[in-house]
C-alpha cells in the first residue's frame, strides 16, 4: 500500500509551512554570513515572508537577486504550486 500523498493533496498546515520556512531560511543564513552578511525572519503572513537583511546584505546591489534565490530555494521547500513572495523589511528596528 502506498502511504505517499497525492501531490495535488499535498497541502501544508500554516504550522508546517512555517517551520519549513523557518528552517529553510537558518539553513540560507550560512551563505550569507560567509559573505558578511545576513537575515531575519520578520513576518511570516500565509505564503509572504518578510526579512531583514543585515550586515553586507543590507543596501547591497544585488539583494533582489539574494531573495530571489531565497524564494527558489523556499518554494522547493515547501512542494507545493502556490507562489511565495520573499519581501525585504525596509523600516528600521
Amino acid at each position: 500500500m502506498d502511504t505517499q500523498p497525492d501531490c495535488a493533496e499535498n497541502t501544508l498546515t500554516e504550522e508546517q509551512r512555517i517551520a519549513i520556512i523557518s528552517e529553510t531560511i537558518e539553513r540560507l543564513r550560512p551563505g550569507l554570513q560567509a559573505d558578511g552578511g545576513d537575515m531575519e525572519i520578520v513576518a511570516i503572513e500565509g505564503y509572504k515572508v518578510r526579512l531583514r537583511l543585515k550586515g553586507m546584505c543590507a543596501g547591497c546591489t544585488s539583494s533582489g537577486e539574494t531573495l530571489g534565490g531565497i524564494r527558489r530555494q523556499l518554494m522547493l521547500a515547501l512542494g507545493e504550486d502556490q507562489p511565495i513572495l520573499v519581501l525585504p523589511e525596509l523600516r528600521p528596528i
